[in-house]
């Protein structure tokens, strides 16, 4: 039976700064893949590479972009070289609320996911939101240690 993930998160940051590092290449590539391809647009395909050099592990994630409001939403569907073949591909939503302070709320959703992953896939979730959330607000970033 599909599980789902939803995690969020306030960052100091506007929302334009954090949907821009959510939907552009560059900025992407500062706190979540090791590289990123992405059409940011509905229909537009992406490519996220991640490498863990503790584990000298390589995966890819790609898919589709399913919706896409500026500033406010992004929407893709998911599909990882570490699933089973035959896995269906799940969707992530995030979703960024402004708040009046200057801040922002962001809430990542992914759902379609296997039980069995769905832990594994949980923590990751939670550092890339914390990467997410120290990028956007402009603090430093540790390097990828996993």
């Amino acid at each position: 039976m599909p599980s789902e993930i939803t995690r969020s998160i306030m960052i100091d940051a506007p929302a334009a700064l954090i949907f821009e590092a959510l939907t552009t290449e560059a900025e992407l590539a500062q706190w979540m893949p090791r590289s990123a391809k992405i059409d940011a647009r509905v229909g537009g395909e992406y490519e996220f590479n991640f490498y863990w050099a503790a584990k000298k592990v390589e995966t890819t994630a790609r898919g589709r972009v399913v919706e896409l409001v500026p500033n406010r939403k992004v929407s893709y569907t998911f599909a990882s070289s570490e699933d089973p073949p035959g896995t269906p591909p799940s969707l992530v939503t995030w979703t960024i609320e402004e708040c009046s302070d200057g801040k922002s709320r962001v809430t990542l959703v992914h759902s379609g996911i296997d039980a069995a992953s769905c832990l594994k896939r949980s923590q990751g979730w939670g550092y890339y939101l914390d990467r997410l959330a120290a990028y956007s607000s402009r603090s430093p970033v540790r390097q990828l240690t996993r």
